[in-house]
């Protein structure tokens, strides 16, 4: 058993913090560390994923302004297999740890709040920060219209966004808030990104679509459905474009 161990979390984002959440719980529960700490040289896109996610962990017992422990093991053996192992088990295992466990979903200990006024909402998250692959609304659309998938809100629009003709609008006043609204919601779709890691975190099971371009890495959790969405072809459109135009001047002749 070590005395402690250390988590330097260097990208910012909610996902990226929530993929860290599972293991003060496993560096406790295996015997291998007596504390846990996160470190202040951590990157926090936003001040709340501090309080939410680690003040509130009851396995973290503070910060320091140490760096952090640094990674033991080396990840090929996780890399090669991709179906069998996710984005958190091979943290876990880089650290040194390991609890015998895999696809291992965030951990999150805030105790969400029902919203009633979303609680008939089949609700879209168009939102996003990293990459999510390349689509278009319009191919985002076509998509769902094809597995039958519908939403009657969607999430307000922030800086990057794919989002849908829909005018319902659900706005967040906080992160708390946001948590509470996913956790009530009747459906959820989302990009996969934060917000579907952040579903699996509250075990609520979602829709998350991707395009070509993203790892599938980011395809975490068993409780979600992760769907491609197909770019129509600009080859294609193209054709059709000219096939549109080529009738229209037999029309005029």
């Amino acid at each position: 058993m070590k005395e402690k161990l250390i988590l330097d979390i260097k990208f910012g984002g909610l996902g990226d913090h929530l993929f860290y959440s599972h293991i003060p719980h496993i560096a406790k529960e295996t015997g291998a560390y007596t504390k846990v700490y996160i470190s202040n040289l951590s990157e926090f896109r936003s001040p709340e994923y501090r309080r939410l996610i680690w003040e509130k962990n009851p396995f973290v017992d503070g910060f320091t302004d140490e760096p952090g422990t640094p990674f033991i093991r080396d990840i090929s053996e996780f890399e090669k297999d991709p179906v069998h192992y996710n984005i958190l088990d091979t943290l876990m295992y880089m650290l040194g740890l390991d609890d015998g466990k895999r696809f291992h979903d965030p951990e999150l200990y805030y105790e969400p709040r029902p919203r009633t006024d979303v609680a008939d909402a089949d609700l879209y998250d168009p939102n996003y920060v990293s990459n999510v692959g390349e689509f278009s609304p319009a191919d985002l659309a076509r998509c769902m219209q094809k597995l039958g998938l519908t939403a009657n809100a969607q999430m307000a629009l922030r800086e990057r966004s794919i989002p849908l003709p829909i005018g319902r609008i659900v706005t967040s006043n906080s992160l708390e808030d946001f948590f509470d609204i996913v956790h009530s919601c009747k459906t959820l779709c989302c990009l996969t990104s934060g917000t579907a890691t952040l579903a699996a975190a509250l075990g609520k099971p979602a829709v998350a679509f991707y395009g070509t371009g993203q790892s599938r890495r980011f395809h975490h959790s068993k409780l979600h459905r992760y769907v491609h969405v197909p770019q129509r072809p600009v080859a294609r459109s193209r054709r059709a474009l000219k096939s549109c135009f080529a009738r229209l001047r037999e029309r005029l002749q």
